[in-house]
């Protein structure tokens, strides 16, 4: 008795377990879509019903499909690229499986033509049932009924989403924000768009190189490396490029761990691995025997490569994750787990002599208990003060004090003149103190270095003045009070240097 391969029933049902770490990574399937359609701009709306539901739209302004193309778009393996090595698809598997995965339903709507637009769907519940036996052919619908803005594109819309990673809508939209502005973050720096919820989505660079949402510190360490790849089943090669950054220690060293934790400085150790500049894998690959440590934190790495190497680096369908064979392992980690070696020990080392010139400021505590009874900075919308003969800012109503400002220090060599330089951010104020201005290297590091009783009660009274500056400095955030202060500030610090030189 003859028997069907595949239970379609049953399959319907078993795809929707197939992995997707996130929803964004099974967004990331439609965006890989979007992209090879040329599409420009790919746009995201997420609306959460009243009863808790879910409901997602996804669209581009690409090429569209037509009718044949449409049907195979929701058919398991049914694209015309299957097997393709020339974009970021392969096996024809990412509308119907990363949209299963998410939602029970999926509509797909295209139109090559602004008058001729095709629709069709794929329902989880409807084949489970056995209700649909086969794929419904593709409808052609009305043009007033869809709203379309462009020549040609698709949108795609996921219904009956009983699997979203998050339930809280802020909370998903953060995520998926910060995931597809990091894997996609090299088509955004070329020009093309991802919006979600009229919410532009900015690159994030794991290497902190790039301009996006992330801290910009990264340096380059050696030269790239490149290594020729034969490609399986060919007598060509196809090239790998690694690439390897330091994160500034003196710079990003006196952050809070939450900070440090926000700004993915912590915790991250490791290689962000590019398939076709689109991020497909995040782990501490080709390392050896290296192991990860704390010190690992403060460098990363870039692995690049093409779709014809996908075997040797052991890509899933999903392209979600790398399982890197012993070929690809035999060429990458001798070269790759040296170089960590020496970074991890670069690392250790920044830190001893970050450590040594370290002082955190010895008035921190009494500054931020008493920070309350100053004016508040600028454009906050905390209590009015008036002003009293002793120099003390007493607000109009005792109990509206203000919470204060918390303080930090941290040493740094400057491109600027300055002395020093401030940062305030959400009532934290940043005092840089620049390294290459003379009175550091004459009057304030000679203090750290002294070990007499007098350091601490000299050290604490420069402090106090040098802290008394900045959050002077701070109640001028208007744009004609900053342009002064930052015109007296570099002038002051001329003339300082001139005097001391």
């Amino acid at each position: 008795m003859n028997k069907d391969i595949i239970l379609i029933q049953n399959f319907i049902m078993a795809t929707r377990d197939s992995g997707y770490k996130s929803t964004a990574s099974a967004l990331a399937e439609l965006v890989d879509n979007s992209l090879e359609a040329n599409a420009s701009q790919v746009e995201i709306t997420i609306h959460k019903k009243p009863d808790g539901e879910f409901y997602f739209s996804i669209r581009d302004d690409g090429k569209g499909m037509s009718v044949p193309e449409l049907s195979r778009a929701i058919q398991f393996g049914g694209s015309s690229k299957f097997n393709s090595r020339r974009g970021l698809g392969r096996y024809g598997m990412g509308l119907p499986n990363s949209s299963m995965s998410v939602a029970r339903r999926v509509e797909v709507c295209s139109w090559t033509s602004p008058d001729t637009i095709f629709w069709t769907y794929l329902d989880a519940d409807e084949i489970a049932t056995g209700k649909i036996k086969s794929l419904p052919n593709p409808q052609k619908r009305k043009v007033e009924d869809v709203q379309i803005s462009t020549n040609s594109g698709t949108i795609i819309k996921w219904i009956k989403c009983d699997r979203v990673s998050n339930k809280n809508l802020n909370i998903l939209m953060r995520n998926i924000k910060a995931e597809l502005g990091r894997i996609f973050r090299y088509h955004l720096w070329g020009g093309k768009r991802i919006v979600i919820n009229n919410t532009e989505v900015l690159p994030v660079d794991p290497m902190f190189m790039r301009k996006g949402e992330n801290l910009i510190g990264g340096q380059p360490y050696g030269e790239k490396l490149k290594f020729d790849i034969k490609i399986p089943g060919s007598d060509k090669t196809s090239e790998v490029q690694v690439s390897f950054v330091e994160l500034p220690i003196a710079k990003w060293f006196n952050f809070s761990n939450e900070i440090k934790g926000k700004s993915l400085i912590t915790k991250r150790a490791g290689v962000t691995v590019l398939r076709a500049q689109r991020e497909i894998d995040y782990g501490w690959f080709f390392m050896g025997g290296k192991r990860k440590e704390n010190y690992d934190d403060w460098w990363r790495c870039e692995i690049c490569f093409d779709p014809e190497l996908d075997e040797l680096f052991g890509v899933t369908h999903t392209k979600q994750e790398i399982h890197p064979g012993e070929v690809i392992k035999g060429i990458l980690v001798p070269e790759i787990e040296a170089v960590a070696r020496v970074l991890h020990n670069r690392v250790r080392n920044g830190y001893i002599e970050v450590k040594k010139n370290h002082v955190p400021p010895s008035v921190k505590g009494e500054m931020e208990s008493v920070d309350k009874f100053i004016e508040p900075p600028k454009g906050s919308n905390e209590a009015t003060y008036k002003f009293f003969k002793n120099g003390i800012h007493i607000p109009e109503s005792a109990s509206s004090l203000h919470n204060g400002v918390s303080y930090s220090l941290q040493f740094e060599k400057l491109d600027s003149i300055n002395f020093f330089s401030t940062i305030y951010n959400q009532h934290k104020l940043s005092l840089v103190v620049n390294t290459n201005h003379p009175f550091y290297n004459k009057i304030y590091r000679p203090i750290l270095l002294l070990r007499d009783s007098n350091k601490k009660d000299f050290l604490k009274k420069v402090e106090i003045l040098i802290f008394a500056a900045a959050r002077a400095e701070s109640l001028l955030y208007n744009t004609r009070g900053k342009r002064i202060a930052e015109s007296y500030l570099e002038n002051w610090s001329k003339v300082l240097a001139t005097f001391l030189s």
